[in-house]
């Protein structure tokens, strides 16, 4: 089969190497200690897996809506409202089946060919490549000796007329920086600035929080940018 140019830009995921690897010293009987993947270590409660088999049961096996059942939708646009202070309505929502796929479709439908998407480091591991398979330019930040943050400086100065995108991921993997709603409205200062660049703020961590500061996204802060 032959492999599109966008396909053979990327590179395999690291984590996902080093889970194969911990996989088989483990089958081999050595003990392992796998820290490769974001997963959490319990199972799935004993309530979600009624409410999945009763869902079964009564019919609940078809298909959905593409953008996901009215009521998974307004589920989720409670969840913004109730904890994010969001106005959001079922209508601004769309359900993925991961972080993956919906990162991809994002940067598939904002990316044309070139176009460069900020990636400030640390990062996930995924992120540039995912750029890359979307026909995009990853543009690497280093963020040195502020925390593992992005500045506002530093941002400005990224930005090129190719720019269409900042990842920004806060609580952040690998690095654990947490911008604070303070840090947040200064980059949405420099975002106004540049109408063009659309912002993929990646919050799966924001339960994972080890200080009394409450959790900030930048649509919270700054909801003129959202939209």
């Amino acid at each position: 089969m032959h492999l599109s140019r966008h396909v053979e830009r990327i590179r395999p995921s690291g984590t996902i190497r080093l889970a194969d690897m911990a996989r088989r010293c483990a089958a081999s009987g050595a003990k392992v200690h796998d820290l490769a993947e974001g997963e959490s270590g319990f199972d799935t409660p004993a309530h979600v897996v009624e409410a999945a088999r009763q869902a079964a049961l009564e019919g609940q096996t078809r298909y959905t809506p593409v953008a996901g059942t009215a009521a998974l939708r307004e589920a989720v646009a409670g969840k913004f409202r109730r904890e994010n202070g969001l106005e959001c309505g079922a209508d601004g929502v769309i359900v993925g089946t991961g972080a993956k796929q919906l990162i991809y479709t994002a940067l598939r439908a904002g990316l044309d060919e070139g176009d460069e998407a900020i990636v400030p480091a640390p990062y996930w591991t995924s992120y540039p490549e995912i750029v890359k398979l979307a026909g995009g330019v990853p543009r690497i930040v280093p963020c040195v000796g502020t925390g593992s943050k992005l500045t506002p400086e530093a941002l400005a100065a990224a930005v090129s007329p190719r720019t269409r995108f900042l990842i920004l991921n806060s609580p952040s993997n690998p690095g654990g920086a947490v911008y604070t709603a303070c840090e947040l409205l200064a980059l949405a200062e420099v975002l106004r600035g540049h109408p063009r660049v659309s912002v993929l703020s990646d919050d799966i961590y924001e339960k994972i929080l080890f200080r009394d500061e409450p959790f900030a996204t930048l649509a919270q802060v700054a909801p003129d940018l959202a939209g």
